[in-house]
């Protein structure tokens, strides 16, 4: 039956009385022959029901007399009947997978016939759907015997489907097995992806992939290689080579692919066709990038990002900086990388994301606008929570090693004594209240000078914006709960604070180290204190120990008033102490010079300031840096922040162990009065006096 008919059906239960066919084809926008045969196929269907037709009765109208038996049974048969029947998304999504994979043409009139809809639905169905795929750069055409197809680019085609399952699937997983309840998207889904494909498919990604992603991640990656298998089945292939050939390169996802192809049995899979799946899929990896203007966008973000949040969140990130910033620089790449080639990651979990961590989300969707901005595409929401969720682990990390305090100052008209009595019974009670001080009525306008969070008094004052709580003097049962509630509402201003260990014997002899170093770690004191962790058993995290700037930028680094004729000239002469010193290749040079010249001024980092740099693959053999500042500026093709007159040479040996020298960088860029003394200092003894204090 189609849907109209159903819903007469509805009203034929409901009503005790005639029903005129022109009133129900006025209603419906239908003729009254329609009606008609609406009735004859409703008729048809209560005979297979067994029960009662719908009658005719002369210059009245339809009328359907059922007992309250046969009203019970109707009414259960119709809610089985609509369970089987598509809502408008479900049809549109198997109308979308059904243009894409069937073997057969698909046409309209057969589709109205399968999801036993009526005509006027079915064009509905479609005009919608026909908007929809608008943003896609897509139209759905009709060609005879060929039936319905996708006119657009075939790279489009392939995001839209990606983008629909997603949508209507919500979060896939493709290890769940025994789902207790198969939902109507599923079955449509399975009948185009069948679960013994998926398998195979899960099965290879396991035996190929020796580091292998996150779930997340990895559904996501199976989901886009499936799409791919289906439409090369279908000779649908893209068209134009837009991607670097790798064929003779090595990439941790070449000897998947071509399993891929082995297992199901995909013949003559043309090199585009190779190469844009591994971009596509590598795209979904946290593996670095190997573009020299998106490795430093990456980096410069990251630190950019993580100051950002904690200064809007107050949550303190530093404590466990390293391993945050190391991992959110490994989404970064990836992200730059989806951003600029408009290939989207769907994220199931973005909604609890933002309901359970909305003010690191709040925080991260303040700073969005910045990558944007240096990436030149947009962020959605679920690249959004992505990286919030990197945030809430270490908050989540940070939260066991801290308490949470609430700074207050307690005012009390009855005299001091009184106020410490106050004061006392709220820290005893509410371990997290911490007096600041205890004022008495005539010191009330100290208050707004105190670095406090909340105010308790035993009267009423006037004037304040911070969170005012009137008590009496003397704390009882009665109002206890009144100051448990006070806190609970106002806990975003509560502050945290690293809880103190007990001093065991190794935390003696760490602070007997501290105390012999005079508060100056030199190369004998790290190595006591690394014997002292060796010998209690204590692994170092390496990437965790980060030379500053000044363990690194010796005084044979430091070049100043150097002349450069142009700015070639300039990255060759800021690199020349770290070449002599072997730190880096001549091959290093060569490659800071060629990225510029590829990708732009994208190393004037600031206001009169470049970093010069390339991969860590592109000729380093340590870590190094240099600098020069330069007699007369230089253009480097950056409207906005040229001329140089600084220049730093970074070579990093790796992602993470440059990051603290990155960050004073960046506190350089944004301390204006420092960068032009450094400018111009005449010496290298002043310049660094002044660039380490």
């Amino acid at each position: 039956m189609k849907t109209r008919t159903v819903e007469l059906l509805q009203r034929f239960r409901s009503y005790h009385y005639p029903i005129k066919a022109e009133q129900l084809a006025l209603e419906h926008q239908v003729s009254q022959r329609t009606i008609r045969q609406d009735v004859l196929d409703a008729n048809s269907w209560l005979r297979a029901q067994q029960l009662a037709e719908i009658q005719t009765i002369r210059k009245k109208g339809f009328l359907l007399r059922l007992n309250k038996e046969e009203e019970k049974r109707l009414a259960d048969a119709l809610v089985a009947y609509q369970e089987e029947l598509l809502n408008r998304d479900e049809r549109t999504f198997d109308l979308v997978l059904a243009i894409a994979y069937e073997q057969q043409p698909i046409y309209l009139n057969r589709k109205e016939e399968a999801f036993m809809i009526s005509k006027s639905t079915m064009d509905e169905d479609m005009r919608r759907l026909r908007a929809d795929l608008v943003k896609y750069g897509i139209e759905i055409v009709s060609y005879g015997k060929q039936g319905l197809v996708y006119q657009g680019a075939e790279r489009s085609i392939r995001t839209m489907i990606y983008d629909l399952i997603n949508k209507n699937l919500g979060r896939i997983d493709f290890s769940a097995r025994n789902d207790t309840k198969v939902t109507a998207a599923q079955k449509i889904f399975h009948r185009y992806f069948p679960l013994s494909e998926i398998k195979k498919l899960e099965a290879i990604y396991t035996n190929t992939m020796v580091k292998q992603e996150d779930d997340i991640y990895k559904n996501q990656l199976l989901l886009f290689t499936m799409i791919w298998i289906q439409r090369v089945r279908k000779h649908e292939l893209i068209s134009a080579i837009n991607w670097k050939n790798l064929a003779d390169e090595e990439n941790r996802f070449s000897e998947f692919i071509e399993q891929v192809i082995v297992d199901f049995e995909l013949t003559d899979i043309p090199p585009v066709e190779r190469n844009y799946l591994r971009f596509t899929i590598e795209t979904f990896s946290t593996k670095d990038i190997n573009n020299s203007l998106e490795w430093v966008q990456a980096q410069l973000l990251t630190i950019q990002l993580i100051k950002f949040v904690e200064e809007q969140t107050h949550i303190p990130f530093h404590l466990k900086e390293e391993i945050l910033c190391e991992n959110l620089y490994k989404h970064m790449t990836a992200l730059i990388v989806r951003i600029k080639h408009r290939i989207q990651v769907t994220n199931p979990l973005k909604e609890n994301i933002r309901v359970n961590y909305g003010p690191i989300y709040d925080a991260v969707a303040l700073f969005v606008p910045t990558i944007e901005e240096v990436v030149g595409g947009r962020v959605i929401d679920d690249e959004l929570a992505f990286l919030v969720i990197h945030f809430s682990t270490i908050a989540s990390s940070i939260k066991q090693n801290i308490t949470y305090i609430y700074k207050s100052v307690v005012v009390c008209n009855h005299g001091v004594a009184t106020g410490n009595l106050l004061a006392e019974n709220l820290k005893e009670k509410f371990p997290q209240i911490e007096v600041v001080a205890v004022l008495s009525s005539k010191e009330a306008e100290l208050v707004d000078k105190l670095d406090v969070d909340l105010i308790f008094s035993t009267f009423q004052l006037s004037g304040q914006n911070k969170p005012l709580l009137v008590l009496e003097p003397i704390l009882t049962d009665a109002n206890r709960p009144i100051v448990a509630e006070f806190l609970s509402l106002h806990q975003k201003v509560q502050r945290m604070i690293p809880t103190e260990n007990g001093q065991t014997e190794l935390f003696a002899n760490v602070l007997r180290i501290v105390e012999e170093s005079g508060g100056k770690i030199d190369r004998p004191i790290y190595t006591k204190l690394e014997t002292l962790f060796e010998q209690n058993h204590l692994e170092i995290n390496k990437r965790e120990i980060q030379p500053m700037l000044k363990d690194i930028l010796t005084d044979n680094h430091i070049l100043i008033q150097e002349h450069a004729e142009n700015w070639q000239e300039a990255i060759e002469r800021v690199a020349k102490p770290l070449l002599k010193e072997n730190i880096i290749e001549s091959s290093y040079v060569d490659a800071m010079v060629h990225a510029v010249e590829e990708y732009g001024a994208y190393i004037v980092i600031g206001k009169h300031l470049a970093l010069a740099h390339a991969r860590p693959e592109d000729g380093v053999n340590k870590l190094g840096v240099s600098v020069a500042t330069i007699r007369q500026p230089i253009a480097f093709g950056n409207d906005e922040m040229d001329p140089v007159k600084i220049i730093f040479c970074l070579a990093a040996v790796d992602s993470y162990s440059h990051l603290t020298i990155m960050k004073e960088l960046i506190e350089l860029i944004n301390d204006e009065t420092k960068l032009n003394r450094l400018i111009e200092s005449s010496n290298v003894d002043s310049f660094k006096q002044l660039l380490f204090k």
